[in-house]
């Protein structure tokens, strides 16, 4: 017999978590969700499963947000299936909250079982999320889960066919042993766009530097992401960028790798990564665009210097997250499906009808492009 149970409180089940799953990547691990209820602000809910010894046989972490105007957008079902200015779901939005949406930070879903007993927890893990979620009529997601196979058990267990492709992670594996043996794997073309990036860079005055934690974090880097984001129409401020940081060197900051690019000692472009082992995470950037010029400042302190020093430091895989797919699939990256399911409450039912399957049109389009979509 498998009993859940729904908890606030990481400190609830972290010792058995970690003997359930004790080398788990960075994004499942108990300091990540750490790092997680603190950016929420006490809004992660983990439900966890136990046999019939009380034996912790998995987890899996929700956010619960109350209105709009506390969404978060990796954790919002609007920006997930209607994103950006002009997304127009078909019900008045203030109608799709509350919202349970089963994701951690960096736009991964924590989805746990213990080997063996995979679909039996997985259905219990989801039933109990559903029965959280009918608690307030809240809108229940899971998302940016890879494997599509777990997607539809999910699904199958909340009693929806409401699941598809919602985006897609951007991966690149070493395979090579120096900067000149990454060219060669690029087409000929790419190769001379490439070293044309690269040359300008190192002839624009700037340097690169490399910090090992959060504190070269502070006013000055922030605003670099704030201008980023100001120029992609996305809202963001100083303070809260100052507020990630410090979440960061409270939970994780051992974790943390930074690429700043300096003009005279001052940071005009920032690399905010994590480090996972062998695998390291490209998190967010930000640039000071009066500053950098036409010195490809972008692609230099996102792609090209992580991989320079990944070569001395033992990297094997780099993670680049969502978005900017094209871009980053002409350096490299292979582009790996991400899967959600939604179940909505009462008449969302019928009124959100198939939104996620129209999504998944939009996506499949913007990351693969139609000729190249996967099946």
């Amino acid at each position: 017999m498998i009993t859940t149970a729904v908890h606030d409180d990481v400190a609830a089940f972290a010792t058995e978590y970690r003997r359930l799953a004790p080398d788990v990547p960075l994004h499942e691990s108990v300091a990540w969700l750490r790092y997680c209820d603190r950016r929420s602000r006490g809004r992660m809910r983990y439900v966890t499963a136990r046999g019939d010894r009380g034996e912790l046989l998995g987890l899996t972490a929700l956010r619960a947000t109350e209105d709009g105007s506390r969404a978060s957008a990796n954790y919002d079902v609007v920006e997930l299936l209607w994103p950006g200015p002009n997304g127009t779901p078909p019900v008045p939005v203030d109608r799709l909250y509350p919202q349970l949406f089963s994701a951690v930070s960096g736009s991964r879903c924590l989805f746990r079982v213990l080997g063996g007993v995979e679909t039996e927890v997985r259905a219990a893990l989801a039933a109990a999320a559903s029965a959280l979620a009918d608690a307030d009529g809240s809108v229940l997601t899971f998302a940016y889960l890879p494997d599509g196979a777990v997607v539809e058990e999910i699904a199958e267990a909340l009693g929806t066919r409401e699941h598809a492709v919602v985006g897609a992670d951007t991966v690149l594996d070493v395979e090579w042993t120096d900067f000149e043996g990454y060219l060669a794997r690029r087409p000929r073309g790419r190769r001379g766009s490439i070293r044309r990036e690269r040359g300008q860079y190192l002839a624009s005055g700037l340097t690169t530097a490399v910090h090992e934690s959060t504190a070269v974090l502070g006013e000055r880097t922030a605003l670099l992401q704030v201008r980023l984001a100001d120029k992609y129409g996305v809202a963001a401020s100083v303070e809260s960028v100052l507020e990630d940081y410090r979440d960061l060197a409270s939970t994780l900051d051992d974790d943390v790798l930074v690429f700043t690019a300096d003009r005279d000692g001052t940071a005009v472009g920032v690399c905010v990564c994590l480090r996972d082992g062998d695998t390291l995470h490209i998190r967010s950037v930000g640039f000071d665009y009066s500053a950098i010029g036409d010195a490809f400042v972008y692609f230099n302190l996102m792609f090209y210097e992580p991989l320079l020093w990944g070569l001395d430091a033992g990297v094997r895989r780099f993670r680049f997250g969502n978005g900017a797919y094209r871009a980053k699939e002409l350096r490299g990256c292979r582009l790996e499906p991400l899967h959600g399911v939604v179940r909505w409450p009462g008449s969302l039912t019928a009124e959100c009808a198939d939104s996620v399957a129209r999504r998944e049109v939009d996506v499949r389009a913007e990351v693969w492009g139609a000729a190249r979509a996967p099946a």
